[in-house]
């Protein structure tokens, strides 16, 4: 069979669309290789929501046309946001490419591939945990971001069809499904005129062999006391809060268009840890947005210092042609936002080590995701407070599981990010 290599880069939500790509060239008689160098065929699908991400789609794009001198790549294929936001671009810049599919074209796609009857999509993460995409595109309109324009507004895919990909999902033997969208909390809203997370929460729940569901996304000014009840009472969802606060200065998050204010934050958490006292959460902030003066940025580190949240993502401001913020005045160097950036990490480092080392001595329920490389450990895997890739590992000297088992750990030891422990 003739052999095919995916580069999927970028978000989770980049990753499902891989996943579709996946299978419909599986469906035409590729098989899938990690070795770009004999592959006929090469796919990437770019990410190009940032200037550091755009960088590397567009570093892949050249390192990977190299192989069509002496290996056996005979088709270049990009698709992907990249493709979305600078069609023409790369069209003329890099006649190395064979093909440019736009964003989710997978008609597009079939124009070289046969489109099957049936579209699904072939896992590209370990078989035990899956993302499942319940909307795309965005109705929120933040100042600094180009997602609307790449994605589109909200489309919320249907409750009956996000329950059914789940269950088809649980049946090949993923235990974890883990949610995602540009903005989880605001789903169903375009198509049923309301929120409907918790319902969808609720149905998703009552499938039997599913034993964890993670949400992610949940957008501040959307995030309300049904979606955190409901969470608080069905034993599956993991007790993982992760809401994108960006900043917390009210000015700015005013600029930002946030729709939400520093003191409306506060409460949300206060709700959260009073009726969920092992809550979690995971924040993302910019540093160096413009305006954000010395006394702002002294506003968001003893924030960070107050509030001790566990998994943090601090990102520099990333100037994007055609959004609102590009064109503020008080623009912010570069220099300045990633010297703020490495001073927030530092801060944020202390406060990591000194939550996880409460850890030590308790009992927590740890996903397998592998079996480890390191002479020390049998296992890696994660809390219910890790989410994959972007949060921490659980690393495990001693004891017996299978990759996909979630069993219960006593952690004996912790650091900055990761905590260590055994089976019991």
């Amino acid at each position: 069979m003739k052999k095919y290599a995916l580069i999927s880069l970028g978000c989770p939500k980049n990753l499902v669309d891989s996943e579709e790509f996946a299978y419909i060239i599986e469906q035409n008689q590729y098989i899938q290789t990690s070795n770009l160098e004999e592959a006929e065929v090469i796919i990437i699908n770019t990410c190009g929501f940032i200037e550091e991400a755009r960088e590397e789609s567009i570093n892949t794009i050249l390192e990977t046309a190299e192989l069509k001198k002496n290996a056996a790549c005979t088709k270049l294929i990009v698709t992907g946001c990249l493709v979305k936001k600078h069609f023409k671009d790369l069209k003329t810049s890099i006649p190395e490419i064979d093909e440019l599919i736009d964003l989710k074209d997978f008609t597009g796609f079939s124009r070289l591939f046969a489109q099957p009857v049936d579209p699904q999509r072939k896992l590209l993460t370990p078989s035990h945990y899956a993302y499942i995409r319940i909307s795309d595109g965005c109705n929120n309109n933040c100042s600094y971001c180009s997602i609307p324009s790449i994605r589109g507004s909200l489309q919320s895919n249907s409750m009956e069809h996000i329950v059914s990909e789940a269950e088809s999902l649980v049946a090949k033997g993923v235990k974890e499904l883990i949610l995602i969208a540009q903005d989880t909390a605001q789903y169903g809203k375009d198509i049923y005129g309301e929120q409907k997370l918790p319902e969808l929460l609720r149905k998703l729940h009552d499938i039997a062999e599913l034993k964890w569901i993670r949400v992610l996304y949940l957008h501040p000014a959307h995030l309300n006391s049904e979606i955190i009840d409901t969470i608080a009472q069905l034993p599956k969802i993991c007790k993982y809060f992760d809401i994108p606060l960006q900043h917390i200065n009210d000015d700015l998050l005013k600029s930002m268009n946030r729709r939400t204010t520093l003191a409306r934050i506060r409460d949300l958490f206060q709700e959260i840890r009073n009726k969920i006292p092992e809550a979690v959460f995971r924040t993302s902030l910019i540093t160096g947005y413009p305006g954000e003066t010395f006394s702002r940025f002294k506003q968001l580190k003893q924030f960070l210092e107050e509030q001790k949240i566990l998994r943090v993502g601090i990102f520099s401001y990333s100037r994007e042609s055609g959004t609102v913020a590009a064109d503020l005045p008080e623009q912010v160097t570069n220099k300045t936002a990633l010297k703020r950036k490495d001073e927030l990490m530092a801060v944020q480092q202390n406060i990591s080590a000194e939550l996880l080392s409460h850890y030590i001595g308790k009992k927590i329920k740890v996903i397998i995701d592998l079996k480890s490389e390191f002479a020390d450990y049998k296992y890696e895997g994660r809390s219910y407070f890790d989410a994959p890739e972007i949060d921490g590992t659980v690393f495990i000297s001693q004891g017996n599981a299978e990759v996909g088992d979630i069993v219960e750990v006593e952690i004996i030891d912790s650091w900055e990010y990761d905590l260590s422990g055994i089976i019991v």
